[in-house]
């Protein structure tokens, strides 16, 4: 270990430390879901509210760069087992934002697109003392709208979320990365569990 400028001994003491960090959160986690009255189990109904960030330029009808991402209002609905295990589905708007480049013929051109996704979400909720932390794998269908015409696209990617249980309320943040796309999507979330 001296090769890369650190000992062993120093690099033995963090992934001890590191290790029982784990262990006292995972601890935590089980007594916070024994002895607090918040549950996981049952039916979550969420709206969100984010911002999608593309990082290919996408083109499509006669050749044109499109920008469908941008603003992003959506709903989420999942149900979650007394183990932790979560099946969901979402559905979300994007407004799109307005893109201006040069085409190779030299001509500048503005498109405006907008795009729409469905999905579905397979994950685990995990109840940490004061918030709920979610990991999903996501898959689904996004429809590109760009002057009328339609391009279906599918997409899959991680999810994780953060949620805080206020007065009955739910109240969080999350985040998606959706791999074929090119796209991530970050935003806030607020819904009721029942």
């Amino acid at each position: 270990m001296k090769k890369w400028g650190v000992s062993a001994r120093k690099v033995a003491r963090q992934g001890f430390a590191l290790a029982c960090l784990l262990f006292i959160q995972l601890l935590g986690a089980r007594s916070a879901r024994a002895e607090s009255p918040r549950k996981v189990q049952g039916y979550e109904l969420l709206g969100t509210l984010g911002y999608g960030y593309g990082f290919w330029k996408h083109s499509f009808n006669n050749d044109r760069e499109v920008d469908p991402f941008g603003v992003t209002v959506g709903g989420d609905f999942g149900y979650t087992f007394p183990f932790g295990l979560r099946l969901g589905t979402d559905l979300a708007y994007a407004f799109g934002r307005t893109h201006e480049y040069t085409h190779w013929t030299g001509e500048v051109i503005t498109t405006h697109a907008s795009s729409i996704t469905w999905g579905a979400s397979i994950g685990y909720d995990l109840l940490l003392s004061k918030v709920t932390l979610r990991g999903a794998a996501d898959v689904g269908l996004i429809l590109l709208v760009d002057e009328g015409s339609v391009a279906p696209w599918m997409y899959f990617g991680p999810k994780l979320g953060l949620t805080w249980d206020f007065r009955g309320v739910e109240l969080g943040v999350q985040g998606k990365w959706m791999m074929w796309v090119g796209a991530i999507q970050a935003g806030v979330m607020a819904g009721k569990r029942f």
